[in-house]
Order: structure tokens, then C-alpha cells, then sequence
């Protein structure tokens, strides 16, 4: 890798999160330079149509180790979807998406509803408690895992598992020191997964992720092993925590500001509006990182080959010059360029239609359960980020019910 001198009126550290969140300068190097070199081996893009390039760019952009500590390697078998590259990433991706369809979130929406309400009863019955943890950091994971098939008595072990997974080295080194790989970092989780890929290996009875991904295969007669099928199974379940934020950026705008419920409870319409707009100006990914295959540009900045670039969505996604008024959240956006919060081109979120159910979904029981003014922020609540290098949202959201 070439040696390129660091922007220094833009330098940052992209792995602090207060930095790397920071819209304030991220909203400066937009508007002065777009891309940068803000550390020894990164660039930056800041700008809605350098981002969205680069995100369609995977032929010079690998994903390849997007989540994984410099110089870490795991098996193909180990890797999530999204840090996968082409042969193998295009035949997972057509399978996914025989499941990962509109329909079938569809279908989901009524159990979605029916455990939105139960949990919002809880809420109600306790006179409050925390949003994040009552509601919208279990429900998500909760959802991929009916979509996948796990019964809903196994639904709260697997997130406890998947969450421990995520607060561990494994993401980054792909091992703990209890062992390698997520059997041997976590045998509970791989064990209780196996279980069910067996199920599904074994009968046809089941119509379900799980077993499209175990049952379905391409014109050369290629199926994704077993191993991999567990692996995809967790990404599926621990990708949920995207959603869990989004809910928590739209929970919070709701509670604090009372002409924006106001106008969702006389035009219920506009609730999928609020879920777009949300997604655009608080995106629940901050941004994610690509591996340059080859000496390029992005912009007028030089990228060389093995600097990672980092994607910027959230700051893309505020860029003036696409979105006017671009800090303001506002309803009436139809007709502009879709947001980047799903990614876009060839490793777009699969979940965007049940990340979006489940926001609508969300706020329309929200507003039935509670009269207005009657679900209300806890007297004292500071708003915190959730200490996570790329996720945005509240580390907790205390509510009372009046």
C-alpha cells in the first residue's frame, strides 16, 4: 500500500465514534473537499454521489473483510453476507432474495402487531420503562427469527446469544478465547441453529428462510453448506440491530416533538414517510467500509490499492446539494434520490422490506396503545449514543405512561 499524506484540516479517527459521528465536521468536509484522507490509510466519502458511485464500484471495492481487524482472514464458510465478494456473494444474494421479499414481510405483519401490543401492555401495565430494551432492541431480532422459522419460546436465548456475539471479539478477530469460529466462541448459538438447519435438512415439511437456504439450489446444482447456513442465520439475527435503531430514532422524535405525532395521527399515511425520512436523517448504520482491489480515485482524492474507504452514509445522506433543508426532518421529500441507508447496487440491505414494516408497524401501534401526550420521556432523560462504532441511535430511550 502506498504512503499518501493525511489531510490534516480533516483529520479524524475513524474508529472513534464520537469523531467518526460527528456531523458537524463530517458537514465541513462536505461542503470543502467530499473525499479526504482523514487517518493513514482511509478515505472518506461525504457526498451523496461519491458514496452512492462507490457503493455501485465492487469490482474496485471489495467488501471483503469490511467487519474484521487488519489482517484478520475467516473461512468463506464463517463470513457474513456483507463481507463477501463475487463468485460466491451474486449466488448466496439469489437465494436470500427468494425470501427476503415484500410478501413475505407481509405475511409477518400480523405477528409483528400482535407482539408490538403485548409488549406495549407490559409497558403500560409497569406505567413505563426503557423503549430500547422493553420494545425495539428485542422485537427486530424477534422478527428475523420467525421469518427464519425458530419457534417464538426459542426467540429471547438466541438474541441473548447474538447480542454476546456482537460485544465480543469475534467480529472483529473471528474468535473468543473460548474458541474459534462461532461453534467454538459460542456452542449454545451454533448448537440451537444446528438443530434447526437439521430440521430442515432432514423434512419438507417447513416453509421458511431456513429452509430455503438449506433446500435451495443453483442451475449447477450448488446448494450453501450447512456451516454457512448457520453463519447466515446469525447475520440475519444480529443485522436486526440496524431496525432496533431506527426504532429508537423514530420513538424519540415522536416523544419529543408533539406536531410530528400530531400530524401522523390526522394523516396516517405519512407514518411510512416518517420511516423514510428517519432512515435518511438519522441512519441507523453510520457507515461502512471498503477495501481498495486497485489504485483508483474517488473524487479528485487518490485511493491505493488495500486503503479502506469509508462509506459515509450518514453524512451522504445530509448532503445539501440532493436533500434541501437537508438537517430538517420533513414528510414532503417525495421525488428526491433515495436515501443510502440500505446501501445500494449489488450488497443493498436484503431486510430493507421488514426494516420498513417494522417501523410503520411500530409507530401505528404506538399511536393506537397511547393517547396523545399520555406515553412521555422520563423527567431527567439525556439522549446517548449507543456506544457502537458504526450504529446510531439511543443507548436507552426511559419513558412514562401517564
Amino acid at each position: 500500500m502506498n504512503e499518501a499524506p493525511i489531510d490534516a484540516d480533516y483529520a479524524f479517527d475513524p474508529t472513534d465514534p464520537s469523531q467518526s459521528k460527528d456531523f458537524e465536521r463530517l458537514a465541513r468536509i462536505r461542503r470543502e473537499r467530499g473525499v479526504c484522507r482523514p487517518a493513514e490509510g482511509v478515505v472518506v466519502t461525504t457526498r451523496y454521489a461519491a458514496t452512492r458511485a462507490a457503493f455501485l464500484d465492487a469490482k474496485r471495492l471489495s467488501s471483503v473483510g469490511d467487519m474484521r481487524a487488519p489482517g484478520v482472514v475467516v473461512p468463506e464458510e464463517e463470513s457474513f453476507l456483507g463481507e463477501l465478494d463475487a463468485p460466491l456473494h451474486p449466488k448466496i444474494r439469489r437465494i436470500l432474495l427468494k425470501g427476503f421479499t415484500r410478501r413475505r414481510a407481509d405475511d409477518a405483519e400480523q405477528w409483528m402487531r400482535a407482539k408490538v401490543r403485548e409488549r406495549l401492555e407490559r409497558l403500560a401495565h409497569a406505567a413505563g420503562g426503557d423503549l430500547m430494551r422493553e420494545l425495539a432492541i428485542p422485537l427486530p431480532g424477534s422478527a428475523s427469527a420467525h421469518v427464519l422459522g425458530i419457534p417464538d419460546d426459542e426467540h429471547g436465548p438466541l438474541m441473548r446469544w447474538c447480542n454476546d456475539l456482537l460485544h465480543s471479539s469475534w467480529p472483529a478477530t473471528g474468535r473468543t478465547e473460548r474458541g474459534e469460529g462461532i461453534a467454538g466462541a459460542f456452542p449454545d448459538l451454533a448448537a440451537a441453529l444446528d438443530a434447526r438447519i437439521g430440521e430442515r435438512a432432514q423434512s419438507d415439511a417447513f416453509d421458511d428462510l431456513l429452509a430455503l437456504m438449506v433446500r435451495s439450489e443453483d442451475d449447477d446444482g450448488w446448494r450453501i453448506g450447512a456451516h454457512h447456513v448457520r453463519t447466515l442465520a446469525v447475520n440475519i439475527l444480529a443485522g436486526s440491530l440496524s431496525a432496533s435503531y431506527l426504532l429508537g430514532n423514530l420513538l424519540y422524535r415522536l416523544l419529543r416533538d408533539a406536531r410530528l405525532d400530531a400530524e401522523l395521527r390526522e394523516t396516517p399515511s405519512l407514518r411510512a414517510a416518517a420511516v423514510e425520512e428517519s432512515l435518511r436523517l438519522e441512519a441507523p448504520v453510520t457507515f461502512l467500509f471498503r477495501t481498495a482491489r486497485e489504485e483508483t480515485e474517488i473524487g479528485t482524492c487518490p485511493v491505493h490499492r488495500g486503503e479502506h474507504v469509508m462509506l459515509h452514509i450518514g453524512a451522504a445522506n445530509r448532503d445539501e446539494s440532493v436533500y434541501p433543508d437537508a438537517d430538517s426532518f420533513r414528510l414532503d421529500r417525495s421525488g428526491q434520490p433515495e436515501h443510502l441507508a440500505f446501501g445500494v447496487g449489488p450488497h443493498v440491505c436484503l431486510g430493507n422490506h421488514l426494516t420498513r414494516t417494522i417501523g410503520r408497524v411500530v409507530l401505528e401501534e404506538v399511536q393506537a396503545r397511547f393517547a396523545p401526550g399520555a406515553l412521555r420521556l422520563a423527567p431527567g432523560y439525556v439522549w446517548r449514543c449507543v456506544d457502537h462504532l458504526l450504529e446510531y441511535g439511543p443507548e436507552t430511550l426511559e419513558v412514562e405512561v401517564a
